[in-house]
């Protein structure tokens, strides 16, 4: 590793520096501008920080070249921080708080601040800036030009989280003593967000431009609105082991797919933001920190090997590690403009990453600008990747073979061959001298047949009404097929039996939403088999979409609400929320229920959304009902002594019209409506029930008696009450 004076730093970035004001003047003397002379900053690249040396350096990502070099001077030997938002670029010194603004343009320190308390975070995004003071509960704006603050500073219940900003500007910051995740936009405090209870472990994601937090204690992931949880995934109980320890998950994500994982339990869960889905693998190493996600492929940062874990998706089996550095050392991993960056401050070297997996190596102390040796290729590793160790089950043979077989795909049999001795005569043999017997010819000795080793990376994906189970063949001895353990009682299990070529997945259908299932895959050979080590839990169904076919009817006073169960959850265990007005159950069973309690002659509207053991999906089905009260046809009656009168309210004072004594007409009734007692002196009947009708003969109401509308009840069906 190459270590610079700081006169000699200095000296090179002056030398960088007349180098980009020579290509600068080139540029504009040949009509490009400064922006297309300096294409290599301007391009796909990232800042990386050179702690050892005081620096931070510029990477093109395309080629793994260094391109810009900026001395930090005061900081040599301190941990850095870089945090970078297109052209902003800020650079934090983790032991002095020192802010260094870095001008791309001319690779030099613009502004320095400084950070009002040790271990305060900078958090910057969507052209905002934030200071975060984790222990003090402090967060602050920042100009991310000046460096200076802007505003008072807000205060919240420390410690705090992890903070992020998503795609619209906001800071969210996880408050874990309150169970709560805050929005912050300038200096004012947004809604709080109920995310967990009071001291939950909280961490946070921003997942393509959307908060995602995740809680330990809950076993639970939430991608969050701007007024709540928009999705929620339940994840697999082992997480929960996590406790104050908490999760490891990426700052910023820029994939639906966000990788969590539970160190200690050697959890590694993949959340399908988009779906709710959920894929499970175990992964062991030594100190591992936050995963990332790129393509296909799952990246693991092992911090005591300096290499990359890394797991294919696709393929859900675990690929040769990547070596970073080859020796402990923090890794910082990111995903900038579709590419993976891994950097080790104290390192010399850095890791740049594609989404086909290939990568580059980028030199940290290669001189910028001027550089024209080609990127040191990444070694080919030569070992198998980190992956959970699987045991071998107790039926297998327990007798040492006499002789170790060379590991390789097929058995080879060894051959003992015993060297027949040459004998040379010294004389003629005579008649009476015996000749010698012949060597018998040896017989070949087989090697006994290699065991085969258990399965490895054992994948398990949860799905609507199924799960499946995707492993990694042993490399070597002799399987006769693959069976699989743990299907739970009743499930159909495709392929019953694999062969020993394949295919390496079973598909399990059935079991109950409210229960986890773990697998195991068992390798057969003759005389036993090896068992893998079980798989992280799942469960056969996945957090419910938007239920189906949610229509209202509207009655008198209410409504009745139908629907059906969402397309991703038709295997049963959904319950449903329903929100809106009038009175109803908030939790109903079944698929359908009453609404009462509603006044008439109004719209309504509610909202449904489904939740079972798997999560809850915001996606929520709207149903509107019209409870303005349907006309029915009637004629009138008692009419035949004198006329009626047609009221202009529910009484017996006024007139509106008038049916003349002895006509009988066919007029709509649009309600019915409670009023003052009438009693018609012909019959002698009686009723304050009053019908608001509309006929050729005027609108208004009549009473009960003088109209052949149904009895014995109020409203009369098919009638409703007016209001």
């Amino acid at each position: 590793m190459r270590w610079r004076s700081a006169a000699g730093r200095r000296a090179a970035g002056v030398v960088a520096s007349a180098l980009v004001a020579v290509l600068v003047g080139a540029g504009l003397f040949l009509g490009t501008g400064v922006s297309s002379a300096r294409p290599e900053l301007s391009d796909v690249g990232a800042w990386l920080a050179s702690a050892l040396n005081g620096e931070v350096v510029h990477a093109n990502g395309l080629s793994g070249q260094v391109d810009g070099r900026v001395d930090l001077a005061s900081a040599e030997g301190d941990a850095l921080k870089v945090v970078q938002d297109g052209d902003n670029v800020l650079v934090v010194d983790e032991t002095t708080g020192k802010v260094s603004r870095v001008d791309s343009t001319q690779l030099e320190v613009a502004q320095t601040g400084k950070l009002s308390a040790a271990g305060t975070e900078v958090v910057m995004a969507a052209g905002k800036a934030y200071a975060v003071d984790p222990r003090g509960g402090t967060v602050q704006q920042l100009d991310p030009l000046t460096v200076a603050t802007i505003g008072t500073p807000i205060s919240l219940e420390p410690p705090l989280g992890q903070a992020g900003i998503d795609r619209n500007g906001t800071l969210w910051v996880p408050v874990p003593e309150e169970g709560t995740l805050v929005q912050v936009n300038g200096a004012q405090k947004g809604k709080a967000v109920k995310v967990g209870e009071p001291g939950d472990p909280l961490t946070l994601t921003i997942a393509n431009g959307v908060p995602l937090v995740t809680n330990s204690a809950a076993a639970s992931a939430m991608v969050i609105g701007s007024t709540g949880t928009r999705l929620q995934v339940s994840l697999p109980s082992t997480v929960a082991d996590a406790g104050t320890a908490g999760l490891l998950v990426p700052a910023v994500a820029e994939s639906d797919i966000v990788p969590v994982l539970a160190p200690a339990q050697g959890a590694l869960v993949l959340v399908n933001t988009s779906s709710g889905a959920l894929t499970t693998v175990a992964v062991k190493g030594g100190k591992l920190g936050p995963p990332q996600a790129l393509g296909r492929r799952i990246y693991i940062p092992n911090e005591s090997t300096g290499r990359l874990i890394v797991y294919d998706t696709v393929a859900k089996k675990f690929e040769p590690e990547k070596v970073v550095t080859g020796k402990a050392g923090p890794l910082e991993v990111f995903v900038k403009d579709g590419l993976l960056w891994v950097n080790d401050q104290f390192s010399e070297t850095a890791l740049v990453i594609e989404k086909d997996g290939s990568g580059r190596r980028v030199g940290k102390y290669d001189e910028a600008l001027g550089q024209k040796d080609t990127p040191t290729p990444l070694p080919i590793p030569t070992y198998t990747p980190t992956a959970a160790q699987p045991t071998r089950s107790a039926e297998q043979p327990t007798g040492t073979p006499t002789s170790v077989p060379t590991r390789s795909g097929t058995a080879q049999a060894t051959v003992t061959v015993t060297a027949t001795p040459t004998s040379t005569p010294t004389s003629r043999p005579t008649p009476t001298e015996t000749t010698a017997t012949p060597t018998p010819t040896p017989t070949p000795t087989p090697t006994p047949t290699r065991t085969p080793d258990p399965p490895r990376s054992v994948t398990a994906d949860s799905g609507p009404g199924w799960m499946e189970v995707v492993f990694t063949p042993p490399g070597q001895g002799e399987v006769t097929g693959y069976s699989l353990k743990g299907a739970p009682p009743g499930a159909d299990v495709t392929p019953a039996e694999a062969g020993p070529d394949g295919p390496f997945q079973f598909r399990i259908t059935g079991g109950r939403c409210d229960q986890e299932y773990t697998f195991r895959v068992a390798a057969e050979y003759d005389g036993g088999e090896a068992v893998s080590e079980p798989s992280i839990p799942v469960r056969p169904c996945v957090a419910p979409g938007r239920p189906a076919g949610f229509t209202a009817k509207g009655k008198n006073h209410g409504a009745d609400l139908t629907w059906s169960a969402p397309e991703n959850a038709r295997d049963g265990g959904v319950t449903y929320t329903l929100e809106g007005p009038g009175d109803h159950p908030a939790e109903p069973g079944g698929t359908g229920a009453e609404v009462t309690g509603l006044k008439n002659g109004q719209s309504y509207t509610w909202t449904l959304r489904a939740r079972n053991e798997a999560g809850e999906s915001q996606e929520r089905a709207e149903a509107t009902a019209d409870l303005r009260p349907p006309p029915a046809q009637f004629r009138n009656a008692n009419n035949d002594h004198r006329n009626t009168l047609i009221r202009p309210g529910p009484g017996p004072g006024g007139e509106a019209g008038r049916i003349p004594k002895g006509e009988y007409i066919t007029m709509t009734v649009v309600c019915q409506q409670r009023g003052a007692s009438y009693t018609d002196t012909d019959t002698g009947m009686s009723s304050n029930v009053w019908n608001k009708v509309e006929s050729s003969r005027g609108s208004g109401w009549l009473n009960d008696v003088l109209m052949d509308t149904p009895k014995g009840g109020f409203p009369a069906a098919p009638l409703w009450e007016c209001e």
